[in-house]
This record gives structure tokens, sequence and C-alpha cells, in this order.
């Protein structure tokens, strides 16, 4: 059967209706005017004015007479006593009174639906030259405070954040993120992977755009690596989208290194893409062999005190970098970016300087790079001749938990130690039993497993940890939260602590701590080193997102081969006890074929405060005395 006409007119008030505030409003005004017109050809047809004023009978003044009435529902109290007339405007007061407070219903429910909508964070943001977040993680916190002090000598320094999180906890969870900055930060929901939702941040017109991996579902439970790469691909996938031919500065995490390629087809050779598994290994080992290095890096990374930048410096042309390094004072040149694109990470020291040349320079600011290097003649007592490096031995390391990458960390280790090192792996979960691939391709070591819970101390009592020589203690996160992987680390430390105390024995030990917050808890249990992991992958976030060229300066330094951070003992390479200039330690360094960039000094390693004794890029003409046990920061290849 047909509809209707009843049905066919449901049908057209229902999407009139449906249509939003502004058709409602619509079809009221049109109601208001119809029962207007009403009234006032009733009033004609039944005489009812009772007034015997001819103006008040025309029909302009009977339609405003009704739509008086109908605004106003007092004003019938003062009318004439014409029942015909009262009848016809009361009949159109109660109209007023129903449109009206349908109304100001629509009026209300259009305001609070725009209040909602305001609370979603779902307008276009109109921002130029802000730095655009995509995706919510913890590190966030951490990025957010390291662009406030990259943008602290910026106008008006805006980060925009496009999360699938409600807008108002997003504000309410960042408020203190930037530490008293001037950054601004502009939130809105949605999906990253949503073009829709990317239109709203204006990628266009942004400074960079900064894609962080997942790291949990929705159930707060970890998500799978493979899981979170995905949503970053295709993320970036819509970022190329909306960018169409832009050339945007794009910087991504992920977290395996089979997808890299992948991810380098979607958005180019421009764009930077840092996969945090397999750079937190490096550090890991790295600084777990030599105490102290997370500090550096630290120092490198954050905005805080020095900086690294990559500068032209036309000044230098036909100079060699031995002579360019002593041409800085207050800087410490790292390397060179050749004309031609090339990265030397150092140049020979006897390479002369082009046209085109851009040097690798550690300083507190980029205006603070200049020629201001003084004349300093060094007494030879002062430079220690260099002696021959120490043949490597054989080493074991014992390595506590086993996180999801405890496959990236032996074959990092496996790098560095010399052949038949041995290394024992205990801890918890599926991982454990999934290195018989990654054991077999060992190199240099070999590796016993045990499945036990690293905070047990009768585990740890029959370990007899006092007779390895470095101790690794990684976060297990699998089934826990970072809170609770934290909390874990801590009461294995404590108890390693008292073991070595009680065995009268130093062993090296460096942890992992996932959240900053904890650093200095942990720093109880008196491990040598810490590498808090979500905030160095953040640091190197900030720092890439600002200088898309340092990708690569931080991916020569975090990988084994070639020139890498050392610390080595002040005593190979200068005196102790007497007053020396800088400028010593740099030239003995050279002397040995490396690049002097600060010191550590033994008595403050301990001291937050004083940046755990690590000191970068001091001045060349700075006097200081070392002693024993201080150390010297360099770049060198062994």
């Amino acid at each position: 059967m047909p509809p209707g006409m009843r049905q066919r007119f449901r049908y057209k008030f229902d999407n009139l209706m449906a249509r939003g505030v502004g058709a409602q409003i619509l079809l009221l005004a049109a109601a208001t005017t119809v029962l207007i017109a009403v009234a006032a050809v009733a009033l004609i047809a039944y005489g009812g004015v009772p007034d015997d004023n001819p103006e008040n009978d025309s029909f302009g003044r009977l339609l405003w007479n009704s739509m008086v009435h109908a605004l106003d529902a007092g004003t019938i109290g003062g009318d004439p006593q014409s029942w015909g007339f009262l009848f016809i405007m009361l009949a159109v007061t109660f109209g007023g009174i129903f449109i009206f407070s349908a109304l100001i219903g629509i009026l209300n429910n259009g305001f609070s639906a725009l209040i909602e909508s305001l609370r979603r964070g779902r307008s276009e943001v109109i921002e130029d030259g802000h730095t655009v977040i995509l995706g919510y993680s913890p590190k966030i916190h951490t990025l957010l405070h390291e662009l406030a002090a990259a943008g602290s000598n910026q106008k008006d320094p805006v980060a925009v954040i496009l999360a699938d999180r409600d807008k108002v906890a997003m504000d309410e969870e960042l408020k203190g993120s930037i530490g008293g900055g001037k950054l601004r930060i502009v939130t809105r929901s949605g999906s990253p992977m949503s073009l829709g939702d990317l239109a709203l941040v204006s990628l266009p017109t942004s400074k960079s755009v900064v894609v962080l991996a997942p790291e949990s579902n929705g159930d707060g439970s970890a998500m799978e690596a493979h899981e979170s790469d995905t949503v970053v691909l295709k993320t970036l996938l819509a970022v190329s989208k909306i960018a169409g031919g832009a050339r945007l500065h794009i910087v991504a995490e992920l977290q395996s290194e089979t997808t890299e390629a992948v991810a380098r087809m979607v958005v180019g050779p421009e764009a930077a893409l840092i996969v945090s598994p397999p750079l937190i290994s490096r550090l890991l080992v790295q600084t777990g062999r030599q105490s102290g290095l997370s500090i550096v890096y630290t120092e490198l990374l954050d905005f805080g005190g020095v900086e690294m930048y990559i500068q032209a410096q036309p000044e230098l042309v036909g100079h060699s970098f031995r002579d360019a390094i002593f041409a800085y004072d207050t800087s410490t040149l790292l390397g060179v970016v050749a004309a031609d694109g090339e990265l030397l990470l150092p140049p020979p020291f006897d390479r002369r300087f082009q046209p085109g040349d851009q040097v690798i320079a550690i300083s507190e600011d980029d205006d603070t790079i200049i020629l201001d290097g003084r004349p300093f003649q060094l007494h030879p007592a002062h430079v220690t001749p260099a002696q021959r490096h120490p043949v490597r031995h054989r080493e074991r390391t014992l390595v506590l938990g086993a996180s999801e990458r405890i496959g990236l960390v032996l074959h990092e280790l496996d790098a560095y130690v010399a052949p038949g090192s041995e290394t024992y792996v205990v801890g918890e979960g599926r991982t454990l039993g999934e290195l018989d691939e990654v054991v077999r391709e060992l190199r240099q070591m070999t590796v016993d497993r045990r499945t036990g819970d690293v905070t047990n101390r009768v585990l740890l009592d029959d370990l007899q940890v006092a007779s390895f020589d470095h101790i690794l203690v990684l976060s297990e996160t699998d089934g826990r939260t970072q809170e609770m992987a934290d909390a874990r680390t801590m009461i294995t430390l404590l108890h390693l602590r008292d073991i070595l105390q009680l065995a009268n024995k130093k062993v090296p030990i460096t942890s992992e701590i996932l959240q900053i917050e904890n650093r200095d808890l942990a720093a109880v249990a008196e491990a040598d080193d810490f590498i808090v992991s979500n905030t160095l992958v953040s640091l190197l976030i900030s720092q890439v997102s600002e200088n898309r060229h340092l990708v690569r300066v931080f991916g020569d330094l975090f990988t084994a081969g070639g020139y890498e951070i050392y610390l080595k003992p002040a005593s190979e390479y200068v005196p102790f006890g007497v007053d020396i200039p800088f400028q010593a330690v740099v030239e003995s360094a050279l002397q040995r074929g490396e690049v002097a960039l600060g010191i550590r000094r033994a008595d403050t390693a301990r001291d937050a405060g004083a940046s755990f004794g690590v000191t970068v890029n001091p001045a060349k003409s700075a006097l200081m005395q070392l002693a024993p046990g201080d150390k010297v920061i360099v770049l060198a290849d062994d």
C-alpha cells in the first residue's frame, strides 16, 4: 500500500527536524507567523476588536496585536472586555507560550550541543608553524616539556595534539607537562588515521608532524609491536594523503625494524623514522659497559643546557678539522656534513673545510656557535702520552628481566664483548622461550637461560651475582603497568645491592626505568646507571622534530661499529692534581684519534643536582683539576 498523506507529512517533518537547530528555529518562526496571521484574520472575520478607533481595525494593527500577545503572555491582562477579542488573544497567547517554550528548549539543546562539540575538540585548528603530535602515549609529557624548552625563544610556540581520547581528559592530564614554559597546547579529539580528523589540525601549515607509536590497547593491556606499527603506518598513509604534494617534516616512532622499509615507501627518504626498541637496547648495552653514558646522551638530547646543531660556518673554509676544533672555545665540534650530504662523524682530522660544508657542533644555543677560540700555550707535561689499548678479555654478563627486547639486547651485547664471553638471562614470560634463533645467531658469546622471578631473593642468591662482570636489569612489562614494572625493578636493585655489600664486591649495574618520576627512587638502590627508556625516546623525537638532519647524527652515534661516545679514565689523558685547561684534554684526545666532549667527576657521580657529575662542552680555556676515578667523555672508534 502506498504511503498516505499523513505518513508523507510525518516523513518530511522528521527530515526537517533532523537538520538541526537552524531548521528547527525556522520551523518555529514559520509557526509563529502562521499563528499571528490566523489570529488577525479571525479578529477581522468575527469583529473581535471593541475599540471604535478605525486605526485599530487595520490588518497591520491586528497583526501587531497578535504578535505582542504571542510574545508576552501578560499583555492579555490589559485587554478591553470584549469576549471575542479575549478568546482569540487567549488562543494566541497559549500558542505563543507553546512556541517559545519549544524555542527555549531548542536553543538550550543547541547550546549544549555546541559546548559538547567544543569539549570533544572538533573545531578546526588555524595555526601556522606549529608542531602536530598524532597519537598519545606516556612519552608525550616529556615531549611537550622539551618542545616548551625549545620554543622558549620563539614568539608563540604551539603544539597541536590529535588523539583518540577525550579532550577534557587530555587537557587536564597535560596541565603540568610544559614545566612553566610558554608553549601553547591545543588538543583535538579524533583518530589520527582518519582523513576527516586529520583535517582539523592544519597539517600543511605545520612546522613538523610527530607520530607517536601507541603502547597500549583500549583496555590498558600492552599493544603488540606489529599492531602498534600498523596504527603508525595507517596514520602515515593518511598524513601523506592530506599533505598531497606538500613537503612535511615527519617524525614517526616505530616498534619494529621490519616495518621501517614499508614506512619509508609511504613517507619518502626525507622523513625521520625512529625505531625505539633497538635504540633503547643499544643504549642499555652501551651504558651497561660504561657508567654515565645515559647521562651524556640525556645532556645532548634535552633542550636544557647544551644541544647539538648543524650549521654552516663559511669562515672555516680552507682550515683543517683539527684547527677548527681549537677555533671554538665555548663550542665543541663533532663532525661535518659535507656539501654533497655525506655525514662525517668525525672526518679525518687533516680534512679541510670546503664551501657548502656544515659543522656538527655542541653548544648552548645556535647563536653561540662562534669562533671564540683563544691562543693558549700548552705545557707538554699537561698531556699524557698515548698508551696502548688494553686487550679485551672474556666477560660474564647477567641480564635480569625477559623484556620483549631481550633478543635485541643480546644482539647488541654480542657486538661489544670478546670471543668466549658468557651471558646469563633470567626472567619470566614467553619471551625467554623464544630466544633459540637469536642465540644461534650470536658469534662472540654463549647464552644460558633460566626462568624465574627476578625479585625473588632466594633466586638472586642462587645466581651468585658477585661473580659477574656486568649486570643489566630490564623492565618486564608483559601483563604489568609501567608503574608496577618500575617497582619490580627497584626491588631487584635493592636485593642486588644487599647481596653485593655482603659479598664486599663491586659489580656495575645498569637498569631500565620506564618513568622519569621513578629514577630518583631507583637511585636509592645505588645502581651505577639508569636508562629511562621512554624519556630518552621522547628527547630524541623532540630534537629531530626541531632539526630533521639530527636523525642521521644520532643514528651513527647509537650504532655499534665506527665512532661512538665513550667514558675513559682521565689518567690516560692528563695528570692528576694540577690545574690544566680543558684544552689539554682536547689535545690529548686528538693525539689518540678521538674528540673530547667533556668530563665526568667521580665525586658527584651520584648527585642528580650536579647532573651525576657529567659536564658536556666545557670551555676549552676553563681550568680544572682531575682526580682518580674521573672520566673523559670522548668520541672514539673503540
